[in-house]
């Protein structure tokens, strides 16, 4: 039986394109995996906190030296690994801001990586799918004005390279402010087919 573990980020619910194109991946990969489980954790609606001094500071002392907060904070982490390296898939869906990913998916990237647990050495996400989907509100791909801005998805594939996985694939999703902002009004028609084939790779995808 697969386990795919699904990591919402987008604030828009429903409005959200990251969302809507996650959404897709997940029915997809549902239906060829009908005995198959799906873990939700939804960082709008449930955040990880960001690391603090006691947190940092319990991963290099002794299990018996650790205050109270530093053993529940310490405890809150190795969850986190424990839920993303028992499973068999991973499908990651963020807006990008700001030219990177939002600081609460930074804050569970923190969280997770920890030396000598999830790390380089211990490539835990070894042999598993990663796929990551990366809302824009523009385009910064080759040619474009702001091509070379977009820090999200290169930052993402990184952590899942990095973790020691190899079958990585980000979808992104242009114009996402296209009909929003004025000065993109006529580039509604290339978000409606950005939308369109991501949706489209992102079922196949779940479905190989």
């Amino acid at each position: 039986m697969s386990t795919l573990l699904h990591i919402e980020v987008s604030p828009w619910a429903e409005n959200s394109l990251s969302r809507s194109v996650s959404a897709e991946y997940v029915t997809s990969w549902s239906t060829v995996h009908a005995d198959g489980t799906v873990i939700t954790r939804d960082l709008d609606q449930t955040p990880v906190p960001h690391l603090d001094v006691e947190a940092i500071s319990a991963g290099f002392m002794p299990e018996t030296d650790r205050s109270e907060p530093m053993a529940a904070k310490w405890g809150a982490r190795m969850y986190l690994i424990e839920e993303i390296s028992g499973v068999d898939e991973v499908l990651i869906s963020t807006p990008m801001w700001n030219w990177s990913v939002p600081s609460v998916l930074k804050a569970y990237i923190d969280n997770v990586i920890i030396p000598g647990v999830f790390d380089e050495s211990t490539a835990t996400l070894a042999g598993k799918k990663v796929t990551f989907v990366v809302a824009q509100g523009g385009s910064y791909g080759e040619g474009t004005p702001k091509a070379g801005w977009d820090y999200a998805s290169g930052y993402l594939r990184q952590f899942a390279t990095a973790m020691g996985a190899t079958d990585i694939e980000v979808i992104t999703v242009e114009f996402g402010l296209a009909g929003v902002v004025p000065a993109l009004e006529g580039f509604i028609s290339h978000k409606e087919a950005s939308i369109a084939a991501a949706k489209e790779f992102a079922a196949s995808r779940a479905a190989a």
